[in-house]
C-alpha cells in the first residue's frame, strides 16, 4: 500500500472517530476541557484550559454536539486545571483539580451545575470504588443529618477529544460561606478561622503538630496540617493557637473531663464529633480517623469535627494497589481495629459515658423509620443513584477495560449495610440517660440581621439577636452557646438571665451601647446573613434549645430588610419558626422606652444632670461606660437626684434608672 493510500484511509479514521464522538450523548451533564497545546495533564503544574458543561436543564439527553449551542451550556470559559489526590491518581484514569477563570486570569466565581457559585472545583474519578457511588451517597447522607459535605453531580468527561469516563464533579473543601463556613483570615488575629486535617504529607507540606499519643509506630502517627490558613500563611501565632486548642482538647477528653465550663464539652462542637462519627462507622471507612480527617474553628466558636472526605473505602470496600486486608468490614469499630486508628481522643470520647450516650441516641435517632440513615432511605438512594449512572457506567468500563460487576456489587453493598447496622445496634451501647434531656426555656425573640445603615455607622456594627427567658426560674447561661454556623459566641460561665428577662447579643458593642443606649449581654462573632440563615441556640453537650431560620423574603416581614426594623416574635410561647409569629418592629424593647414621668437634664451635660421621677419614691441610679463598665452608681430616696459629672471622661455613657417597678435606660454624652 502506497502511502497517499495510508494517508487517504487514517484521514478516514479520524473523520469517522470524530463523527463518532459527536453523537455521543448522555443523561448526564457533559464536561468537555481542551488545554493549551493539548499539553498531557500532571500534579506538578497548572495549564490553562478551555471547559464547557453542557446540561439541558428540561431533562432531555445531553449531546456533545451541543458544544455550539450556548443555550446548552451551563458553563462556557477560561480554566487552569492539574491532576490531584495521592494514590488516587495511580490508576491510568485520573483525579483533576479545576480553578474557573476570568478572560484576566483571576479566579472566577461561577455556579456550575447548581452548586454554590465557587472558582475551585474537583473531578472525582472514583479511584478503586467499583460501584462508582460510595462517595456520591456518604455525602449526601452526611447532608441530610444536618452537616455540611461537599455538594456534588455526576457528569461525564472528554479532555482534549478524548473520553475520559464517568466523574463526580466535587465541590473543593475550603473556607466559603457555602462550604466550610468560617471567617476568613485578618491579619495578626490568632483567633481567626481555622481549617485542618489529619493527612498523609507530601514532601512539601508543613507539618502543624503531629499526635502520638496512642501509637507506637512511626508509621501509624497521625500528621495534621493547616488547610486554612494554608502553611505558607498561617502566622507562629495562629499555628501555637491553633496547637493549644487541640492539646487542651485531647488533654481534658483524656482525663473524661466532661465539666461543662472546663473540660471537652466547653473545647468541641458534641453534635459535629458525634456525626462525623456516625458516618464514619455507619461506612465503615478504613481511613477515617488517619486520614482526610477535617477538623474547623470559626472565630470565637467551639473546635468542630467535619467535614467528611474521601469515601472509597468504605461499605465493605478495600480495593486498593496496595493488597491490604479487608479493613471496611462490618463488625469493627474503626477507631479501635488496629489499623489507621487516628488519634487516641477518638477512643477517649467513645469511652466516655454520656459522650458515648449521646452517640446512641443519635444512631437510633437516625436509622429510625423514616430518618436518613434506615435502611430503607439508604437503599432507595442507593437505587436512585444507580439509575442515574448505569449507562455512564457501561461506557466507563469499556473505556478503562474493566469488567461491569455493577449490579452484583450493588446487591453486596446492601447486604453488608443490613449486617453493619444490626451489629452498630447491638455495640453501640444504651442511651436511657440521655433521652429526656430538659433544656431551659430560652427563646430567640429577636434578630436584627439587616438593619439600616445610620450615617458613618454601617448595617453590620447595628446588628443584634436578643434571646428571652420565658420561665419563672433563673438560668445559668454556662455552656450555652450558638451551635449554628455563621456567629461564633459561647455565653460566660456563671452568666445568667433572670425569669422573663433578656439579654441582647449584637455585632459591635460600643456602637450598640452609643446607639440603642443600652449594654449587651456580649459581643458575637461574625455577621448575619442579609438574606437567610439558622440561628440556633443549644447546651455544652448539644440538645438544641431553640432555633431559627429567618428570611428576607415574604412571609418574613420584608420591612426587617434594611427598612429600619428588626424581627420581633409577637408572642413568646409561639412557634418562632413560622414567619407569621414575627412582626417588624422599630422599638428596641417596650420596657426601655422612657416613661413620662422621668426626666434627665440637660444631656449633653458636661458637670452635672438632674433627675426627676416624682411618682418614684426610691430609684438606683448607674452610669455604664462602652466597655460595659459601672462607672457611677448611686440612690435617691425621694425620685430626684443631681449628679456630679467632673469625674468622668468626654465619651458616650449609658444612664439607668431602676424603680421597685420598672428599668429604663438611656444614652448619655458627656461634653
Amino acid at each position: 500500500m502506497n502511502r497517499t493510500a495510508v494517508i487517504i484511509i487514517c484521514f478516514f479514521l479520524i473523520l469517522s472517530a470524530k463523527a463518532k464522538s459527536q453523537d455521543f450523548s448522555s443523561n448526564l451533564p457533559i464536561i468537555v476541557i481542551n488545554t493549551s497545546d493539548n499539553i498531557e495533564l500532571c500534579n506538578l503544574i497548572r495549564l490553562d484550559g478551555h471547559m464547557k458543561i453542557i446540561f439541558h436543564n428540561d431533562g432531555s439527553s445531553n449531546n456533545l454536539s451541543d458544544t455550539t449551542d450556548r443555550q446548552f451550556l451551563n458553563y462556557d470559559g477560561r480554566i487552569n486545571i492539574k491532576t490531584r489526590g495521592h494514590t488516587s491518581q495511580i490508576p491510568p484514569k485520573k483525579p483533576y483539580s479545576i480553578t474557573t477563570l476570568n478572560f484576566d486570569s483571576t479566579s472566577n466565581n461561577v455556579s456550575l451545575l447548581g452548586m454554590p457559585a465557587e472558582n475551585d472545583w474537583i473531578l472525582n474519578n472514583m479511584a478503586y470504588e467499583p460501584s462508582y457511588i460510595r462517595d456520591f451517597i456518604s455525602y449526601g447522607l452526611s447532608g441530610k443529618i444536618g452537616q455540611y459535605a461537599p455538594r456534588c453531580r455526576y457528569c461525564e468527561v472528554f479532555i482534549n477529544g478524548d473520553y475520559k469516563g464517568l466523574y463526580m464533579l466535587t465541590e473543593k473543601l475550603k473556607a466559603d460561606e457555602n462550604r466550610i463556613n468560617i471567617s476568613k483570615t485578618e491579619e495578626n488575629d490568632s483567633t481567626c478561622g481555622f481549617i485542618f486535617k489529619a493527612d498523609k504529607i507530601d514532601r512539601n507540606d508543613e507539618i502543624l503538630f503531629t499526635d502520638l499519643s496512642y501509637h507506637s509506630s512511626e508509621n501509624d502517627t497521625v500528621f495534621y496540617t493547616s488547610v486554612y490558613p494554608n502553611s505558607e500563611e498561617i502566622s507562629q501565632s495562629q499555628a501555637e493557637y491553633l496547637r493549644n486548642t487541640y492539646l487542651d482538647f485531647i488533654n481534658e477528653v483524656a482525663i473524661q473531663n466532661e465539666a461543662i465550663d472546663a473540660g471537652f464539652p466547653a473545647i468541641i462542637d458534641i453534635p459535629s464529633f458525634v456525626d462525623y462519627m456516625i458516618i464514619g462507622e455507619f461506612s465503615s471507612n478504613a481511613d477515617v480517623y488517619q486520614l482526610s480527617t477535617y477538623f474547623h474553628k470559626d472565630k470565637m466558636d467551639k473546635l468542630r469535627a467535619g467535614p467528611v472526605w474521601d469515601f472509597n473505602l468504605t461499605f465493605g470496600n478495600d480495593l486498593t494497589p496496595t493488597p491490604y486486608y479487608n479493613r471496611s468490614k462490618y463488625n469493627v469499630w474503626q477507631f479501635s481495629n488496629r489499623d489507621n486508628e487516628g488519634a487516641k481522643f477518638w477512643t477517649d470520647l467513645f469511652n466516655n459515658p454520656t459522650y458515648r450516650c449521646y452517640l446512641s441516641r443519635r444512631w437510633h435517632e437516625l436509622t429510625a423509620d423514616g430518618q436518613p440513615l434506615s435502611y430503607d432511605n439508604v437503599s432507595a438512594l442507593i437505587d436512585s443513584t444507580e439509575a442515574l449512572i448505569s449507562a455512564a457506567i457501561a461506557r466507563d468500563c469499556e473505556r478503562w477495560d474493566k469488567t461491569d460487576h455493577h449490579s452484583s456489587n450493588i446487591d453486596s453493598l446492601k447486604a453488608w449495610i443490613t449486617k453493619r447496622t444490626e451489629w452498630m445496634d447491638n455495640n453501640i451501647g444504651p442511651y436511657d440517660n440521655c433521652s429526656n434531656i430538659e433544656v431551659p426555656n430560652l427563646v430567640i425573640s429577636k434578630i436584627n440581621y439587616y438593619p439600616k445603615p445610620y450615617g458613618a455607622i454601617s448595617s453590620n456594627q447595628l446588628e443584634f439577636i436578643e434571646i428571652t427567658n420565658n420561665s419563672n426560674a433563673d438560668v445559668n447561661m454556662t455552656g450555652i452557646y450558638f451551635s449554628g454556623l455563621g456567629i461564633g459566641y459561647c455565653f460566660p460561665t456563671n452568666s445568667h438571665i433572670g425569669p422573663h428577662q433578656s439579654a441582647i447579643i449584637c455585632s459591635d458593642s460600643s456602637t450598640f451601647i452609643a446607639h440603642y443606649g443600652q449594654i449587651p449581654f456580649g459581643q458575637y462573632a461574625r455577621h448575619l446573613s442579609k438574606i437567610s440563615q439558622r440561628i440556633a441556640l443549644s447546651d455544652a453537650w448539644g440538645n438544641l434549645i431553640d432555633e431559627v431560620t429567618y428570611s428576607c423574603e415574604y412571609p418574613w416581614p420584608i420591612e426587617a430588610n434594611c427598612r429600619g426594623s428588626f424581627l420581633e416574635l409577637t408572642d413568646l410561647n409561639a412557634d418562632n419558626s413560622i414567619a407569621e409569629n414575627w412582626r417588624a418592629s422599630q422599638i428596641l424593647s417596650v420596657d426601655n422606652k422612657r416613661a413620662e414621668n422621668i426626666s434627665i437634664f440637660p444631656n449633653p451635660a458636661s458637670d452635672y444632670i438632674n433627675i426627676s421621677c416624682p411618682t418614684e419614691s426610691k430609684i438606683k441610679i448607674t452610669i455604664i461606660n462602652q466597655i460595659g463598665e459601672t462607672v457611677l452608681e448611686t440612690q435617691s430616696n425621694d425620685g430626684t437626684s443631681r449628679i456630679c459629672l467632673k469625674s468622668l471622661r468626654q465619651g458616650i455613657y449609658v444612664i439607668k434608672i431602676a424603680s421597685e417597678y420598672s428599668n429604663w435606660s438611656e444614652k448619655l454624652i458627656v461634653n
